[in-house]
C-alpha cells in the first residue's frame, strides 16, 4: 500500500446534505481497495462524542468497494473499502452520510470538522494451490511455519475451512 497521498476535509454542519460529497478519486488499473485515514478536527475538547457516519465510493456502477461505518475518532483512524473485487470502474466520487441521530449535536451548534488521507492499491492477493482449483484470499491463509502446525484446507459450499495438524510430543 502507498502512503496516504491525497488529502481532503469537510465540515458537517445544519444544512448540510444527506451525502456530503468528498471528492472524485480514481483507482489504477488492478487496484481493489481505498484506505481512508479519518480524523475529527473538532473544536473544544476530543474526543467527539456524538458522531459516525457512512463511507463510500460510488462509481457509474454503484458502491462497487461497499460502504464503511466510521467513527469520529480525534487521533484518527483508518477504515478500508473493499470487496476483494476490483471495481468496474475506476473512477468514482467519494460520500459521507453523517447519520440521522447525529445531526441534533450539529445543530445545537457543534460543527463537526472532517479531514480524510486517502490511498489505494491491491488489498487481496490471491493464493493458488496447485492441488486445487479454488482460491483463497490472502488474509485468510496464516503464515504459518513448518513444524508443529501444518496448515491444510478445504472449500466446502464456498467456504474455506481451514485445518491445522498439531502434534505434541
Amino acid at each position: 500500500m502507498n502512503r496516504f497521498v491525497d488529502e481532503r476535509s469537510i465540515t458537517v454542519q445544519p444544512g448540510s446534505p444527506t451525502v456530503i460529497d468528498v471528492g472524485e478519486f480514481s483507482l489504477s488499473e488492478g487496484e481493489d481497495t481505498i484506505w481512508v485515514h479519518m480524523t475529527s478536527k473538532s473544536d473544544g475538547e476530543c474526543p467527539w462524542p456524538w458522531s459516525y457516519g457512512l463511507f463510500t465510493w460510488i462509481s457509474e456502477n454503484g458502491r462497487e468497494l461497499g460502504t464503511v461505518k466510521v467513527n469520529g475518532v480525534c487521533e484518527g483512524e483508518v477504515f478500508r473499502l473493499g470487496v476483494g473485487l476490483a471495481p468496474q470502474f475506476r473512477t468514482g466520487r467519494l460520500g459521507f452520510t453523517p447519520r440521522n441521530y447525529n445531526l441534533k449535536w450539529i445543530e445545537l451548534g457543534n460543527p463537526w470538522l472532517l479531514s480524510f488521507r486517502l490511498s489505494s492499491g491491491m488489498g487481496n492477493t490471491p493464493v493458488q494451490d496447485p492441488k486445487n482449483t479454488n482460491t483463497l484470499i490472502a488474509p485468510f491463509v496464516p503464515d504459518v511455519p513448518l513444524g508443529n502446525a501444518q496448515p491444510s484446507y478445504e472449500v466446502l459450499d464456498g467456504l474455506a475451512y481451514l485445518f491445522f495438524n498439531v502434534f505434541f510430543k
